[in-house]
């Protein structure tokens, strides 16, 4: 008798688990439909043009601030515009210094420096013409400033 009950024992376990839910055959999962993007392209547009019109600045914070100074080259034939970084207390807080000119005659060049230290300049060349000049410095912080963004003529000789 003895032998049965090891038989139907672990029998009945199996069968209570079963009716219980503990086993279970996996239930087959469906994907979920995933939207179907469609791209319209758009029609060609012609190129923007430049805007020379300067856009707002940002002061930064007195615990960042720094002096940068724009320079035009008087000379003619090489009429260049740098930007220096001269530091301030927030030397060593600035991670990036993006310079972008916009000439009078529409191209736009950008140049940028990381880390930039007292005395690190970027030169890019102007035109005889007034120029746009765009600033902006990306903190440590990851907070983004426009410090400059301003007209710069090229200086006219009297005489």
């Amino acid at each position: 008798m003895q032998a049965r009950y090891r038989f139907a024992l672990p029998v009945l376990v199996v069968l209570f688990m079963f009716f219980a839910g503990c086993i279970h055959s996996p239930a087959e999962t469906t994907a979920p439909a995933t939207p179907q993007t469609v791209v319209t392209p758009l029609p060609p547009t012609a190129p923007a043009a430049c805007s020379l019109t300067p856009g707002p600045r940002q002061t930064l914070p007195a615990y960042e601030d720094v002096s940068i100074t724009v320079d035009r080259n008087t000379i003619t034939n090489n009429p260049t515009i740098t930007v220096r970084f001269d530091g301030g207390l927030g030397n060593g807080m600035v991670q990036r210094m993006t310079v972008t000119i916009i000439r009078s005659d529409c191209v736009t060049e950008q140049q940028f420096r990381d880390n930039p230290v007292v005395g690190t300049s970027i030169t890019q060349m102007g035109t005889l013409d007034t120029d746009r000049v765009i600033v902006v410095l990306v903190m440590t912080s990851g907070d983004q400033y426009t410090v400059i963004d301003q007209n710069y003529p090229f200086p006219v000789r009297m005489g």
